[in-house]
């Protein structure tokens, strides 16, 4: 196949991703006038972490508690995030989420309301006060609410099944894309002068996770490819209750926030000897400290027989009737409260351990989700730089409608101030040569799931929850030894074009084992213990190391590794919270060294 056999289209905003984030940026650019190609590596509203997510949406409304605030999500925000969080982003995020909420409930995606008729809005840890709303019917149910509105425009079109594999570039800025067409089996290049990354993070690199199998961080690698920063890549934000029982369920996130608060189910957390652990705190761990304290007492041999913890609603001071109630008000469990699995979690405890759950990391932005490209946007968890190195709950979904309108907005101004750019045919021709190269027959063929599992495997054992410098130099070298002596080798078991899944597996190992190397070059580079990043050799927060990573491409197509500031809006010197004294004397929420 040439130039001129592939199927080359045009478009004025092109959006890669059919999640919160994608579709909440095609509505919005949309209604700028211009025309918008919407292409979904899955199916819309039915892939993706979108409609995977649980139904917490962070918006500060303030409706039932006058104290809660905007400006106080900002400062619970910044302070969960460990101050890594750039503050322009965070301001965007908080000040912003109600009213894209409002957008939501015009779209007809509906939230729990009270008696009288206010949103019902829960307490969750890092929230200083009441502040998540619930969406009725979870994350599936919002993204099929926003695909009805996107729906609703003539001027968005809508591509399923197509995985982007190039970013092209014009002068130094974006000018199209090239992408395998899994309905058509074959390539097809879309040109625009404004890209909107919305391909979400990256946890499927390792090996237990509660996302689903296609998030595998391509968005940022073609980000990193065509010249634009990738930031703070050692962040993989680990959510600490996934199941780990029975195995059917590895990996599926419940809610600790409902399940723990006194509030809410008030069940207990026991370790494998049926001892409560957990310090005596007011609010419930967040998630970084709460993972560290379930993996201390795996480690040291009070784990449970299928290394993991008890959550346990038997010793709950609430009737059974109040915490079936509430689980389904709060939809804290799935699977009919885990009875279709068998499991009566009244009269059993269920078994729990920390999955990979959230990147926060990822392409670097600015509050108006510019890249460090021209022509190039990102939104949702496919971005980095919003959190920090924690996120406190609910602002993930806020995440999407916030960012995501911002970079609807942004770049249909852009595309009206941008001429198309040229499209050059040697790269082209280049780039299908090496998507078409994972159907050739090879001498001694690999298949993609089984290069997969290497890749996972490493990410694990040297990049997991638990980090040190012997550890990321062993997975780097390894990661290079995947790249040079098994990426060659992936085959697709079958020739067949259309719809061959280990086609786009074969893609996805050879982008995976690339961002696997620069997220541990980004671990190895920073040298403390900070939010879910965790060196075992730099076991303190550092005072100097307030500040991002950043990984950019240079003129020998390699990756360099770098620092920069976090953007303040404060003086953090004299504005900043002091970290709970009874978690830093449990040891698992370090402070600043001395």
């Amino acid at each position: 196949m040439n130039f001129k056999e592939l199927n080359s289209i045009s478009t004025d905003v092109l959006i890669l991703g059919g999640g919160g984030a994608g579709m909440r940026a095609a509505i919005a650019a949309a209604q700028q006038g211009v025309q918008v190609m919407l292409l979904t590596k899955g199916q819309a509203a039915r892939s993706g972490a979108t409609p995977m997510a649980c139904p917490s949406y962070q918006a500060a409304f303030a409706i039932e508690d006058e104290r809660d605030s905007s400006e106080i999500a900002f400062e619970d925000t910044c302070f969960e995030g460990r101050y890594l969080g750039d503050e322009n982003l965070v301001h965007a995020l908080t000040h912003e989420s109600t009213e894209r909420a409002n957008d939501m409930a015009n779209y007809g995606i509906k939230f729990r309301k009270k008696e009288n008729g206010n949103y019902l809005q829960v307490v969750h840890p890092g929230h200083s006060f009441e502040r998540n709303l619930v969406i009725v019917g979870n994350g599936y149910a919002m993204s099929a609410g926003l695909l009805r509105e996107v729906k609703k425009h003539d001027n968005i079109t809508l591509a399923e099944d197509v995985i982007a594999t190039r970013l092209l570039k014009d002068k130094g800025r974006i000018s199209g894309i090239i992408a395998l067409n899994m309905c058509e089996g074959k390539p097809i290049v879309v040109q625009a002068p404004a890209i909107i990354l919305a391909t979400g993070g990256y946890p499927e690199l390792w090996r237990w996770t509660d996302t689903e199998p296609g998030l595998t961080g391509e968005g940022a690698v073609l980000a990193f490819q065509a010249g634009a920063d990738l930031i703070d890549l050692e962040m993989m934000l680990y959510y600490p209750t996934g199941l780990c029982y029975p195995s059917e369920v590895e990996g599926t996130l419940v809610q600790y926030e409902g399940l723990l608060t006194d509030k809410y189910c008030a069940g207990v957390m026991l370790n494998g000897l049926r001892e409560p652990f957990l310090p005596h705190t007011d609010r419930l761990p967040v998630r970084d400290v709460m993972m560290k304290l379930m993996f201390r007492e795996v480690e040291e041999g009070r784990g449970t027989p299928h290394g993991g913890v008890y959550i346990d609603l038997r010793q709950s001071p609430r009737s059974p009737e109040e915490i079936m109630e509430t689980l389904k008000r709060l939809d804290s469990l799935p699977y009919n409260q885990l009875s279709d699995l068998g499991i009566d979690i009244l009269k059993e405890p269920i078994e729990v351990q920390p999955v990979t759950h959230y990147t926060l990391g990822g392409v670097r932005i600015n509050e108006w989700t510019e890249t460090t490209l021209p022509g190039l946007f990102a939104a949702g968890e496919v971005s980095g730089n919003v959190h920090g190195a924690n996120r406190t709950s609910g602002n993930a979904l806020a995440e999407t409608q916030v960012f995501g309108a911002r970079a609807g907005i942004r770049a249909a101004e852009y595309s009206k101030q941008t001429n198309q750019g040229k499209l050059d045919k040697a790269e082209i021709n280049e780039e299908y040569q090496r998507i078409n190269h994972f159907l050739d027959k090879k001498n001694h063929p690999l298949r993609p799931i089984e290069a997969k599992r290497r890749i996972k495997t490493v990410m694990h054992n040297d990049v997991g929850y638990q980090r040190s410098a012997e550890g990321l130099k062993k997975a780097i070298q390894t990661l290079q030894l995947i790249r040079a002596e098994e990426i060659p080798r992936l085959q697709a078991a079958s020739n067949t074009r259309i719809y061959n899944y280990e086609w786009e597996e074969a893609l996805e190992a050879a982008f995976m084992v690339d961002l696997g190397e620069m997220i541990a070059a980004s671990a190895l580079s920073r040298e403390e213990s900070r939010g879910h990043h965790w060196r075992t050799d730099f076991p303190n927060m550092r005072s100097e190391w307030e500040k991002h990573t950043i990984v950019r491409i240079n003129c020998k197509h390699e990756y360099v590794v770098m620092d920069a500031p976090v953007v303040r809006l404060k003086d953090r010197t004299r504005e900043r919270r002091v970290a709970d004294p009874v978690l830093l004397k449990a040891g698992v929420l370090s402070g600043y060294e001395k």
